[in-house]
């Protein structure tokens, strides 16, 4: 089993790029230590690189595919050492995001940083391909060349003393071979390999096929890097919402206790209008015309604290008056619902909580207020509200009536259903109102 892959198609991907590398070195047998099978087959590169490609681009983590890249090399490859240094730029620095090996590193992961100054990154930016292979190469045979060409030394005086710092660097790093790993001409890694377990030196065939390996790599880390800064935006946004969202919340709860406290014998309603509406909702959450159902319960919650945000535009006189109201007093209350919907149009994100607060006084008959809507024109938060808040209103004190006892009024909403009320709305009630939870 492989450390660190805790995903299923991650270790599937791995397994697949395992087995084209050991193909690979089946195929090419003195790749194997012990050289032990006779098969000389030529190698298909370009097949084995297609679908290491293939393979490559599952990878959701950048240091997953390179922690599986680096592991490959050490165990199939046989090779002491590898290693990878990936450019990170919150460090300003290429970090050593892996090593793997008999003389790889001890010392945790991440603690290496190389600079971009440093003449081990720099060189590569440099146009002295004198220093790299016909690939781009960057090996110690070849620096070890390039310190005895006296001629070319005099005509750039400065090299001799990079070429030494490189070559510390890379000594320091194990390394016998640098590959650059490039991606839209920006040096994004390299592919660090120390020398191979068999004492050989790596052949032309070799360094070509991890050339490409390594750019293939860089392809496939840049989109793993773009997926991961996309997750951390949405995650960013998602917390932003968050806080957002309890903010309205809470803004919402403050305007209802202010439309509360302009009546004394309202105090708590939208509360509990509120509770009895989410308690309603848990018994609907396998209802089709609920696409989203967490999503849903959250709009109606909102919906609720604000389904008698109206009242605002109603006179004192009229709230609070301790005598039943007159017609034109009943035909001011009305318009609450209306005013209330108004107050929140210009809220577009609100979408269809508007609806619910300006359709909460609809009936199932079509006898409510303000529009006069039946049955499933009247939007699901809004006939939801309609029996919550009715519960309410009968089971508390009113300046003209005595509050009725919670079982009158369960059998008064039975009994209204069909009429007032939308029957399965009034049933998923009863249903909450049997398991208690309606209190």
């Amino acid at each position: 089993m492989v450390e660190n892959i805790d995903n299923s198609k991650e270790l599937h991907t791995w397994e697949i790029l395992h087995g084209h590398l050991v193909n690979h070195m089946q195929e090419r047998p003195h790749f194997m230590p012990s050289g032990r099978l006779k098969s000389r087959k030529k190698i298909d590169y370009r097949q084995v690189i297609e679908n290491a490609s293939r393979s490559m681009i599952r990878f959701k983590k950048p240091e997953r595919l390179i922690k599986m890249i680096v592991r490959v090399i050490t165990e199939q490859v046989g090779v002491n050492h590898a290693g990878v240094l990936l450019y990170r730029d919150n460090k300003r620095s290429y970090v050593l995001i892996d090593s793997k090996g008999d003389i790889g590193h001890k010392i945790p992961i991440g603690y290496i940083r190389i600079p971009q100054v440093n003449p081990l990154v720099s060189i590569f930016s440099e146009k002295k391909s004198f220093l790299f292979d016909e690939r781009g190469v960057l090996t110690a045979d070849n620096l070890k060349i390039v310190l005895k060409d006296k001629e070319l030394l005099k005509k750039h005086q400065e090299l001799k003393e990079k070429i030494n710092q490189i070559r510390k660097e890379m000594e320091l790093l194990n390394a016998n071979i640098c590959i650059p790993a490039y991606f839209k001409r920006k040096l994004l890694g390299i592919l660090i390999l120390g020398p191979k377990t068999s004492g050989k030196k790596f052949d032309s065939e070799e360094l070509g096929f991890f050339v490409t390996l390594a750019n293939d790599a860089a392809m496939a880390i840049t989109n793993a890097q773009l997926i991961e800064n996309l997750q951390d935006k949405v995650k960013e946004v998602a917390m932003l919402y968050e806080r957002e969202h309890r903010l309205f919340i809470h803004t919402s709860i403050a305007l209802a206790a202010a439309i509360d406290a302009r009546d004394p014998y309202t105090s708590g309603h939208t509360e509990r209008v509120t509770h009895y509406s989410l308690c309603i909702a848990d018994e609907l959450n396998e209802k089709k015309e609920i696409n989203n159902f967490e999503k849903f319960k959250e709009d109606l919650h909102i919906a609720a604290l604000l389904h008698d945000i109206g009242k605002i535009g109603i006179r004192d006189n009229i709230l609070n008056k301790r005598r039943l109201l007159t017609r034109s007093e009943q035909q001011i209350i009305m318009k609450h619902p209306a005013i209330g919907a108004a107050i929140l149009q210009p809220i577009r994100e609100l979408g269809d909580i508007i609806w619910a607060v300006k359709h909460h006084q609809e009936k199932h008959d079509g006898s409510g207020y303000p529009a006069g809507l039946k049955g499933d024109e009247i939007h699901l938060m809004a006939r939801i509200i309609s029996v919550a808040d009715t519960f309410d209103a009968m089971t508390t004190d009113r300046p003209y009536r005595k509050k009725k006892k919670a079982i009158a009024a369960v059998k008064e909403i039975e009994k209204q259903a069909g009429k007032q009320f939308d029957p399965e709305i009034a049933e998923a009630f009863l249903r909450a109102y049997k398991k208690g939870v309606v209190i």
